[in-house]
């Protein structure tokens, strides 16, 4: 095929991410986006993408909209949620705060 890599931006996808209602509000969605962008920023990502689901209630948008996401229209469909039937694509950019590799420990098991 002779293709070259890509050149550019990257994407890394937040599939799922879900907290169970009696541990909303302690920070742990919070940490748990942190952790992700700092893996994608490892893995050379420029952008965190994902569609949220929240039955159209609006909350789950907000709140990623409060943590540096944006509604990602033209990436609706490619997401897998055409016209919003799954859900709101969103994007934000990755970053890492300054020292967050070096207080955080992440065992893969």
């Amino acid at each position: 095929y002779n293709i070259e890599p890509p050149q550019g931006v990257g994407a890394g996808a937040i599939i799922y991410m879900f907290v169970e209602p009696k541990y909303r509000g302690s920070g742990i969605g919070d940490l748990a986006l942190e952790l992700i962008s700092a893996i994608h920023a490892v893995q050379g990502c420029d952008f965190t993408i994902l569609v949220a689901d929240d039955n159209g209630s609006g909350k789950l948008v907000d709140w990623y909209e409060a943590r540096g996401f944006s509604l990602a229209p033209k990436l609706q469909d490619v997401m897998g949620s055409p016209g919003g039937k799954f859900g709101t694509a969103m994007i934000a950019p990755v970053s890492v705060d300054q020292g967050f590799l070096d207080t955080c420990c992440v065992k893969w098991w």
